[in-house]
């Protein structure tokens, strides 16, 4: 059985880490993506401007203390940590001095990362700038020399841009793209220092074929974002949730979980559906919870089945 879980919005607590984690358990969930960008506003530090200050500010030491309750209550429970999401943007136009703290950022995440026994992070490519192939390979250069230290990958994620109002390609969008970034990479590392995060409701929008796109990964697929929309907004639902007008699914599910099967995909199936649960009342959410862990766990009968 692959694990199955979902990002850590919405149900983790930091004031109670192993009373969050038992609660997760009770409602399927073995797995987690847990959420490191909720501890920095980085639009609040660019509006400020420097000297930038935020919770990362710690020393490793502290950071360390800080998480090692949720560590010992995964542990305790066995609820692995399967991915991280790192804090983003990672990269602003014009800010050099954002930037290169943003890095240090970063590096203190999968210091984070490797202490919660956690294999990967994901970090959102540049988006919105004239040259965008040299700001990620910029970004992500600054970024093996932590990954060699921590023994962690650095996971890229396909995401979407946005022009006058409409939903564009990002970069790492389209799979050929992803590839030549995952390979260049790869290659000038030296080291199995990066995965892929694909992001399905991402690839919805952006109007992928999304079977095609992930037997075109292969091997290159680390880790997923599981969730719905319309083709038309990142609602971030579980899946099944949207319909076309003529009452179809707008995402081939089936097709998705066939394409998983085929490349031999063994990561936990991690949704990004706080929508899903943000939208209904308290009382309910633990019901909807159980929900898209069922749809997990479905997932997983199918991707393993002979």
């Amino acid at each position: 059985m692959l694990r199955v879980g979902t990002q850590s919005d919405q149900w983790y607590s930091d004031s109670d880490p192993e009373g969050s984690i038992v609660y997760y358990k009770s409602c399927g969930f073995d797995a987690v993506d847990f959420n490191l960008h909720c501890y920095i506003p980085i639009g609040e530090l660019e509006k400020k401007g420097p000297p930038y200050t935020s919770f990362y500010d710690k020393s490793l030491e502290e950071l360390y203390e800080y998480f090692r309750p949720l560590k010992e209550a995964c542990k305790k429970h066995d609820v692995e940590i399967a991915q991280i999401h790192a804090p983003f943007p990672t990269w602003l136009s014009g800010q050099p001095e954002l930037n290169e703290y943003i890095v240090s950022v970063l590096e203190k995440c999968m210091a984070i990362c490797a202490f919660l026994d956690c294999p990967g992070i994901v970090v959102h490519p540049v988006h919105g700038t004239d040259d965008e192939w040299e700001a990620n390979m910029w970004l992500y250069r600054r970024l093996i020399p932590a990954a060699k230290k921590y023994g962690v990958k650095i996971l890229l994620e396909n995401i979407f841009g946005r022009y006058k109002g409409r939903f564009i390609q990002g970069r790492v969008s389209s799979p050929e793209l992803a590839c030549k970034y995952f390979d260049t990479l790869t290659a000038e590392a030296g080291f199995d220092a990066f995965g892929f995060c694909f992001d399905v409701g991402h690839a919805i929008i952006t109007c992928q074929d999304i079977p095609a796109f992930i037997r075109t990964l292969g091997h290159r697929l680390t880790n997923l974002h599981i969730h719905d929309n319309n083709g038309l907004d990142d609602l971030h639902l579980m899946p099944y949730t949207c319909l076309t007008t003529g009452n179809n699914l707008v995402c081939d599910w089936d097709g998705i979980i066939e394409a998983l099967r085929d490349i031999g995909y063994r990561g936990a199936l991690c949704f990004e559906t706080f929508k899903s649960v943000r939208i209904m009342p308290k009382e309910v959410r633990g019901e909807v919870l159980k929900l898209i862990s069922a749809i997990g766990r479905y997932f997983s009968d199918r991707i393993l089945a002979e």
